[in-house]
């Protein structure tokens, strides 16, 4: 959707016709129209593929990774499931989830006060009536749609929820994880395990399931979806958009429109401590576990920050990423060798073994009494760096 201007946003708010006709099809008109209030800027191209996949939801899954500060809870979660209710879709039953009940609570007033300080929402969805279920969960009726929000926390037992005669046909995750979530193994597992169990299974053919939150950890919930999702293990879709891609170019030039705007975010972050793997910075607005030294990080190619275009073309994005460990070989012979090398990020390992094959295959050309050294105590170690479809960041 084009940009529209403030005369012809009022113009189609006083228009009541047009303008219900307008954000039933389109929800970016919804968020536009109805949380302008919310909007501080204009929309980055990824916004506007939220926006696009929120629409058609040809998935049942559906990912998306972005960095903090990005707008995704706006337009994903507050924006998501009022225009899923209101708009074509008309969803019944929505299904907001969180880590905590505080958290979930919070969800639930943002939505609230929308539905009851919003004077222009309010006229077009109301009445409505807001509950505190027994259990904890805090809910939402809109009988004019027929609707009901309900907002929970995670690991709650949600199996067998019914609205009417209406299953659960949309459920937003809304960051059910945080930095405290992988101090415990088992607390990871049970998590996943609600997840797979309870959540996956809950509704019927026509649910959708919208996943948001940031990098946080390797074996967070988030890198097993996506790595189940590029390895075609579920069905889904998986989105990433770090705050810079592998050539320091902004994503979102309307909110940090240059390179001291970047740096002071950094610089307003805690610095890491000499045994940290990674830095806030890196982690939560690069999305990559790659670099302590975030400067240099952000010099690494010797590419100024810059601002980016307005297209997803306009971008080479490489996310979720982390260090790769090195590439050693154990072979027997050289035609049958195991590739032990860390697959956290979920890039397959079968294109990294056809290379090492060619490689091998060069070198064995070129120089006839050439051995592929092994690790440690076998012998000396060489490490394979430079692999060609790595991303810039790990090359070289």
């Amino acid at each position: 959707m084009k940009k529209l201007s403030p005369e012809v946003i009022q113009a189609v708010i006083n228009d009541t016709a047009v303008r219900t006709a307008l954000v039933y099809q389109n929800h970016e008109a919804f968020c536009s129209i109805y949380l302008r209030r919310h909007l501080k800027y204009e929309f980055a191209w990824f916004h506007k593929e939220m926006f696009r996949i929120t629409e058609s939801y040809q998935h049942k899954l559906n990912v998306f990774m972005a960095f903090r500060g990005s707008g995704k809870s706006t337009i994903l979660n507050l924006s998501n499931v009022l225009w899923s209710i209101t708009g074509k879709h008309q969803k019944k039953f929505v299904i907001v989830v969180s880590k905590t009940r505080v958290q979930s609570q919070s969800h639930f007033d943002n939505i609230k006060q929308e539905l009851e300080e919003n004077e222009l929402l309010k006229h077009d969805l109301g009445p409505f009536q807001a509950t505190k279920e027994d259990w904890g969960a805090y809910t939402i009726e809109i009988p004019k749609y027929g609707a009901k929000i309900m907002c929970i926390g995670a690991n709650q037992n949600i199996r067998g929820l019914k609205y009417r005669d209406h299953r659960p046909d949309l459920i937003i995750c809304d960051d059910i994880e945080d930095i405290n979530s992988f101090t415990d193994r088992d607390q990871i597992k049970t998590l996943y395990d609600w997840f797979m169990g309870e959540l996956w299974s809950i509704g019927d053919e026509t649910i959708n399931i919208v996943v948001l939150g940031n990098l946080l950890s390797p074996s967070s919930i988030m890198i097993k979806l996506y790595k189940a999702i590029k390895k075609k293990e579920m069905p889904g879709i998986f989105k990433a958009y770090p705050l810079l891609d592998d050539y320091n170019r902004i994503l979102w030039s309307a909110k940090y429109p240059d390179a001291k705007t970047i740096k002071e975010i950094e610089r307003g972050l805690p610095r890491p401590r000499r045994d940290d793997l990674y830095t806030i910075f890196s982690r939560e607005y690069l999305l990559d576990m790659s670099l302590v030294d975030t400067d240099e990080m952000l010099e690494k190619h010797k590419t100024p920050i810059r601002a980016g275009g307005k297209t997803v073309k306009s971008f080479d994005i490489s996310a979720p990423m982390w260090a790769i460990g090195t590439v050693w070989y154990f072979p027997d012979d050289l035609s049958n060798f195991n590739l032990a090398v860390d697959d956290l990020d979920g890039y397959p390992l079968e294109k990294y073994i056809e290379i090492e094959k060619e490689y091998i295959k060069l070198q064995q050309e070129k120089y006839p009494n050439y051995q592929v050294k092994v690790r440690g105590s076998q012998g000396e170690s060489r490490g394979f760096e430079d692999h060609p479809d790595r991303p810039m960041r790990y090359r070289g």
